[in-house]
C-alpha cells in the first residue's frame, strides 16, 4: 500500500477510529524512537494539555476539523525544508 493510500483511508476514518489510530500511532513512534530521539521530551504542562484536549474530543468528536486537501503535501515539504536545513547546517 502506498503512502497516498494510506492518507486517503485516513481520511475516510470515524473520530473514534482517527483517535484510535492516533493513540497507537503515538505510541508506536515512541516505542520505535523515543529512546533514540532525546530533542522529544513534552513537559508535564504540555502532557496535561494534550490529555485535555484528547478528552474534550472523545467527549464530542464534532469539534475536529478535517485535514485541507493539501495538508499532507504541505506537511511533506516543510519536513523535506527542515531536513535540508538540517543536513545544510551540518556540511558547515
Amino acid at each position: 500500500m502506498s503512502v497516498d493510500q494510506i492518507e486517503e483511508q485516513i481520511r475516510r476514518l470515524t473520530p473514534a477510529d482517527l483517535s484510535r489510530l492516533t493513540e497507537w500511532l503515538g505510541q508506536f513512534l515512541a516505542e520505535r524512537f523515543g529512546s533514540s530521539n532525546s530533542e522529544w521530551k513534552e513537559s508535564a504542562e504540555q502532557i496535561a494539555e494534550l490529555d485535555r484536549r484528547l478528552a474534550e474530543f472523545k467527549a464530542d468528536p464534532t469539534i475536529a476539523t478535517p485535514f485541507e486537501p493539501d495538508y499532507f503535501d504541505n506537511l511533506r515539504r516543510q519536513l523535506a525544508d527542515e531536513r535540508a536545513k538540517k543536513a545544510s547546517a551540518r556540511k558547515v
